[in-house]
């Protein structure tokens, strides 16, 4: 019983250690602040968003700063840091580095080989997607001034990124699928040259001279009694 307990103490420091605490959330704090700083100085044309989530950001961080319960104090801080590293600005903090990533996936699959014409079909259209979902994501990203506006922007960069996961999930998928098919194939080539090698062994095998159990003279493939000592030759 002691254990358990014991082992149930550890389990729950282990669990608070791994999540949020109030220093990791003034390091993060001071982090997005920087990348607000240097998001503004990348994309000038989203700046009255950004300012806008800082500034919902900076009322919920300083509301914080007035709570004596740790706990409590701490859902507000993470709640603040939320503000700015989730929803459309951190759809467009994350949209350069999600574009890279789908364009590695893309140069992945360009690789394989497709022996099935459905699968090559699939790829096509998938190339396709990729290459719609990248255009419509830069066209978020860099839109000008005046097609930007502050109420549409955050669903035209959510629907942006929404387009490059899910090219990006089904060009994973047809990646896993190639493989299985690939593998699929290699299985079948494989068992059919054993195949191939057990039948000539077996070929091999019949034409081989026979040698005699008993005085050890070897007699020609077929033969049903020694040609020396006259017993009988078992087939093997």
């Amino acid at each position: 019983m002691r254990k358990f307990f014991t082992f149930f103490a550890i389990s729950i420091f282990m669990l608070n250690a791994c999540g949020p605490t109030l220093e990791s959330s003034n390091e993060n704090w001071k982090k997005n602040q920087e990348a607000m700083t240097q998001l503004k100085a990348d994309y000038a044309t989203f700046s009255p968003l950004i300012d806008q989530k800082l500034e919902e950001a900076k009322k919920v961080w300083d509301a914080a700063q007035g709570i004596s319960n740790e706990e409590e104090k701490l859902d507000k801080m993470v709640e603040a840091n939320q503000f700015l590293s989730s929803g459309a600005i951190g759809n467009l903090r994350n949209m350069k580095g999600k574009i890279s990533d789908l364009k590695r996936k893309k140069e992945s699959l360009m690789t394989m080989n497709v022996s099935n014409y459905q699968l090559e079909d699939r790829t096509q259209y998938a190339f396709e997607s990729v290459k719609k979902s990248i255009k419509k994501a830069e066209k978020a990203m860099y839109m000008t001034k005046d097609e930007f506006n502050i109420d549409e922007a955050p669903g035209k960069l959510d629907r942006a990124f929404t387009g490059l996961t899910d090219a990006y999930k089904e060009v994973e998928i047809i990646i896993d699928l190639i493989d299985k098919e690939n593998n699929k194939i290699a299985e079948e080539k494989k068992d059919k040259e054993q195949k191939v090698q057990d039948e000539k062994k077996k070929v091999e095998k019949a034409k081989a001279d026979i040698k005699c159990a008993y005085c050890g003279t070897m007699n020609k493939a077929g033969s049903t009694k020694c040609s020396s000592c006259g017993a009988a030759i078992e087939k093997k």
